[in-house]
């Protein structure tokens, strides 16, 4: 800005000094005239200036009264990828029930965030992000926000004007009783981030955890059956192809912590050794099965001998979310790509020391606590995760457990897989004829039925609702009014993302998939989530989507053509 400014002046002497020379050049020594004709073209040249600087004022007044409509959100977070996935979730959520038309800017404090986080939100186009600003003043300005909202660990409501209470009273209420909740618990949020002891403390006896944290007031209604969210790049899928890792079957391990935790050591992070002597049982138990180590970086991740392919320092945030989705589990410490898994719909074993199993632990995990100590201590000292509080050169906590003991834990989740056939029940359905087809086959009020990205969604799933009870749909552009649209019609609605469906393994009796012009490797790894999500037994419905034999042939299918094409899935034992 100053930069801008110095160089108009510098145009206004320069044509100050051309106008002069070319004044005297015309009227000699005249210097009345010289001095009048100066005096018509400053008055011309400052009322043009003028009108210029009202036109830009009027045509920004212009362009934000056209976005008055819009309720304007700042959310300022801060973290590693695990917070920001779990402050997303609350968004997510915080979004369905605004009730009105919005934009949410989400800021955060290291700026290098920005860029590594857009990809997390990418499917929900009313997110934005900047570098933190601390002060709602400064908000007001930059952003012009109607309400300021920080998020760490709990919502913190910071600012709001009367516009959000007239447009949102459902947002006013829930910025209302999260200010209660912060001052009736104001030592939770002094000396941040040293007194998140309290609050997990509070969270542990309270039976809250780490996910439901946010949602401090329960208005958002926040629990581990949420449906969560993350969408994966197709650009991404590439790494897999090149890894030749789209038929191989691997499991994923992290060594380190986030790379904005600027530290090699951590006494969260399990020792190398027992990585080391792990991955050996590993391949001995199943030599057929790779292991392939993540990492930010090779400054902060130790590399791990006997691992089939080391990744450290050499994925995108997105490439690494395309492995991590297709691993059979994920190896780690209490860290980022633990949250990641989830929300890809996985598992992973955890390794809990210093934090606590019960308020960071999900329950479709292994959650394994060292026995070298009595308790966590996250926050009891501001080194807690630089040196064990105890004054061990290896935190006992994460010493105690054992390779044979994450074996048993390996052992219990491969185990635990299905592999499964599919084959064609129906072909050449016409479309008319979907609703039809289902009702026959399923013609019980409990089925539960899958819409993913079609665009005659509404009209399919009212017709279905007539004979069913549990309809999900997933859509990327859904609307601030979809969410209650889609309640008053007995719906459910959300976010989602093809390579990616929030939805349990073997949990739907039917899913549609209508109108994709995806290519024909994404093709594959959607049939792949497709069959993830549907029950033994259930249907596939597939219609508009061009595939030939050579996509199918890895199902064990054959693509007879034209209209709907109907597979189910039957289970094989292993």
């Amino acid at each position: 800005m100053q930069w801008c400014i110095k160089m108009k002046r510098l145009n206004f002497f320069r044509e100050l000094d051309r106008r002069i020379f070319t004044l005297k050049k015309k009227y000699g020594e005249n210097e009345v005239k010289i001095l009048v004709r100066l005096g018509f073209w400053s008055f011309r040249e400052f009322f043009k200036t003028l009108f210029k600087q009202i036109s830009h004022k009027i045509k920004k007044l212009k362009k934000t009264h056209s976005q008055d409509d819009r309720l304007r959100i700042a959310i300022s977070v801060s973290g590693g990828a695990g917070d920001i996935l779990m402050f997303g979730l609350a968004v997510k959520e915080l979004s369905k029930h605004i009730g009105c038309d919005h934009t949410i800017n989400m800021s955060v404090m290291n700026p290098k965030q920005v860029s590594d986080l857009r990809p997390i939100f990418r499917e929900f186009p009313f997110i934005s992000f900047s570098q933190n600003v601390e002060s709602y003043e400064a908000y007001s300005d930059e952003l012009h926000c109607d309400v300021l909202l920080r998020m760490d660990r709990c919502t913190i409501p910071l600012y709001c004007n009367d516009r959000m209470k007239r447009k949102s009273p459902w947002l006013a209420e829930f910025y209302a009783q999260s200010k209660e909740f912060c001052i009736k618990y104001h030592i939770f949020f002094e000396n941040v981030p040293r007194n998140h002891i309290y609050l997990e403390q509070w969270s542990i006896v309270n039976g809250v955890t780490r996910v439901q944290q946010s949602d401090q007031c329960k208005l958002l209604g926040i629990d581990y059956s949420t449906s969560t969210f993350l969408a994966i790049d197709s650009n991404a899928l590439d790494v897999l192809e090149s890894l030749n890792l789209t038929n191989s079957r691997y499991i994923t391990l992290q060594t380190g912590i986030h790379q904005y935790w600027g530290t090699f050591h951590s006494t969260k992070i399990w020792l190398p050794r027992h990585y080391a002597k792990f991955v050996q049982l590993f391949h001995e138990a199943y030599p057929g099965i790779k292991i392939i180590q993540l990492g930010s970086s090779k400054n902060l991740c130790a590399s791990i001998p006997g691992v089939d392919l080391n990744l450290i320092g050499e994925t995108t945030l997105d490439e690494v979310a395309a492995i991590l989705k297709h691993s059979l589990f994920h190896l780690d410490g209490d860290c980022g790509m633990v949250h990641m898994k989830r929300f890809l719909n996985g598992r992973s074993i955890v390794l809990f020391g210093t934090t606590s199993a019960n308020l960071f632990g999900y329950p479709e995990n292994i959650n394994i606590t060292g026995l070298g100590c009595n308790s966590w201590c996250e926050w009891v000292t501001d080194d807690w995760d630089k040196k064990c509080l105890r004054g061990f050169e290896e935190a006992p906590c994460m010493a105690s457990i054992t390779p044979e003991m994450v074996m048993e834990a390996a052992h219990k989740i491969i185990d635990s897989l299905k592999e499964y056939s599919y084959e064609t029940i129906d072909c050449n359905i016409w479309e008319e004829a979907i609703a039809d087809f289902i009702k026959g086959r399923f013609g019980n009020k409990s089925t539960i039925v899958a819409d993913v990205f079609n665009k005659n969604g509404w009209d399919l799933a009212c017709e279905l609702r007539e004979n069913f009870d549990d309809i999900t749909m997933f859509r990327l552009d859904c609307k601030f009014d979809s969410f209650s649209k889609a309640k008053d019609l007995g719906l459910k609605l959300e976010y989602g993302c093809l390579y990616n469906i929030s939805m349990a393994d073997d949990s739907c009796d039917v899913v549609i998939w209508q109108n994709g012009d995806e290519s024909e490797m994404e093709v594959k790894y959607i049939l792949k989530e497709l069959f993830r999500i549907l029950k033994p037994g259930g249907a596939l419905l597939i219609s508009g989507v061009a595939m030939d034999n050579d996509i199918l042939a890895p199902f064990g299918l054959k693509n007879t053509l034209d209209k709907v094409q109907a597979f189910t899935k039957q289970v094989i034992k292993v």
